[in-house]
């Protein structure tokens, strides 16, 4: 992989979250959703050769009502602009694995509210042709769930952000993972190694765990259940309803809520929740920090799908 950010190559299509993206750098990420004839694009992601001139920070950026620009130190700049383009400015000769994090991160989140889309942050796999999604705070257990269900023989759905669709009373969530992020005490759990893995930007004891190419989806699924992650002495499913549910969503799946209210979209946001927690039940999963507890988990969120 090149490690000079600055050098572009060809045009690399993918066909993610419903929609055709051009990109003038390889998202390895996205590997699995890569298309050699894709047609026109919908969406493009531009590497530029200009210094960065972006200078608001990551979580405060700033909105000009057309795009959405915000930047990363000793990393790069980013302007996403009308739903159909991330433009890239790195800073220096950076490694594009670090560019590449914020672009399929903040960058595509960003993009997607401009589209209009309902947006979830979560964790979700797929369980006899329908999808459960795990959601919480950070340090939750999102991943090692989905690894989990993995490891059980399930499909990966997603594993960050990925695009809801609401129709006609269901809803259904575009897969969004080849990769799962995984803390090297649940690879250890699972039996997997972490020498050839790589590390994460963020935390070095996480590792990005690849899946097999027939193990990915690349169609929607039909949400069965969301599952609201906590800890607790004991493994505990409890359903939320109405208000209590919607908020509960809000709080676990909102992904850059600043950006929301930069553009003016966070009711918008939250109006999509309500309507997730309309067609779709959500639960509160309680359960304790014991690897040995895992399948009773998954046996318990195996009860609540149809």
């Amino acid at each position: 992989m090149a490690t000079d950010a600055t050098v572009a190559t060809q045009q690399h299509f993918y066909r993610h979250s419903g929609v055709v993206i051009a990109s003038e750098f390889e998202l390895p990420e996205w590997r699995c959703f890569s298309e050699h004839d894709a047609g026109t694009a919908d969406v493009r992601i531009g590497l530029q050769d200009e210094p960065n001139h972006i200078v608001h920070p990551e979580k405060h950026g700033i909105y000009d009502g057309a795009k959405l620009q915000f930047s990363v130190r000793d990393v790069g700049g980013w302007s996403v602009e009308a739903g159909d383009r991330i433009l890239v400015y790195p800073d220096g000769h950076q490694r594009l694995a670090e560019l590449r994090l914020f672009t399929l991160g903040s960058a595509w989140g960003a993009l997607g509210y401009q589209r209009g889309w309902p947006m979830l942050h979560g964790s979700s796999v797929d369980v006899a042709g329908k999808a459960v999604l795990f959601c919480g705070d950070a340090g939750q257990g999102k991943s090692t769930m989905a690894g989990a269900f993995l490891r059980g023989g399930n499909s990966v759905i997603a594993d960050d952000l990925s695009r809801v669709e609401l129709q006609d009373g269901v809803t259904s969530i575009y897969p969004s993972a080849g990769r799962l992020k995984l803390w090297d005490t649940a690879l250890e759990h699972f039996g997997l190694p972490t020498v050839e893995l790589e590390r994460d930007h963020f935390r070095d004891r996480k590792f990005h765990l690849p899946i097999e190419a027939a193990e990915v989806l690349t169609v929607p699924r039909p949400l069965a259940a969301i599952f609201v992650l906590e800890w607790g002495d004991e493994i505990s499913v409890t359903r939320l309803r109405g208000g209590t549910a919607v908020r509960a969503l809000c709080e676990a799946t909102m992904y850059r809520k600043e950006y929301l209210e930069l553009m003016g979209l966070l009711g918008e946001q939250v109006v999509y929740c309500a309507k997730i927690a309309a067609a779709t039940p959500v639960y509160r999963l309680t359960r304790p920090k014991d690897f040995a507890r895992l399948s009773d988990v998954c046996s318990a969120v195996y009860e609540c799908v149809p």
